[in-house]
C-alpha cells in the first residue's frame, strides 16, 4: 500500500473536486421543477404514467423520466414515497376525495 508522502499533491488535487452545494443532494428539494411537481399531483390522483401524459401532453416515458428525477430529489425510491415526502414538505396539496 502506498504511503501518503508518496503522493504529495493529494490535498491540493482534492481542493479540484467539485463540492456537493447544500440544495443539490438526495432529500433536497431545490432542484425539482413545477413540471415534475404536476405529474406528482396527477400520481397523487392514481393516474399512470400514460395517463399522466395524455393529460400534459407528454409521452408515458417522459413522465416516468420526470418521475424519476423527482423521486431522487426527495430522496425515496417509489411513487407513492414521493407523495408522501411532498406532502410532508408542503410541495403538493391533500387531493380532494
Amino acid at each position: 500500500m502506498a504511503s501518503q508522502s508518496n503522493f504529495p499533491y493529494r490535498d491540493e488535487l482534492r481542493s479540484f473536486r467539485p463540492q456537493s452545494e447544500p440544495g443539490n443532494s438526495p432529500g433536497s428539494t431545490r432542484l425539482i421543477t413545477p413540471r415534475q411537481l404536476q405529474c406528482l399531483a396527477w400520481v397523487q390522483e392514481g393516474k399512470s404514467a400514460t395517463d399522466i401524459g395524455g393529460i400534459l401532453g407528454l409521452s408515458g416515458r417522459t413522465v416516468e423520466g420526470h418521475l424519476t428525477k423527482l423521486c431522487g430529489h426527495l430522496g425515496v425510491k417509489t411513487r407513492i414515497q414521493a407523495v408522501v415526502r411532498a406532502r410532508e414538505l408542503g410541495l403538493i396539496g391533500q387531493s380532494q376525495p
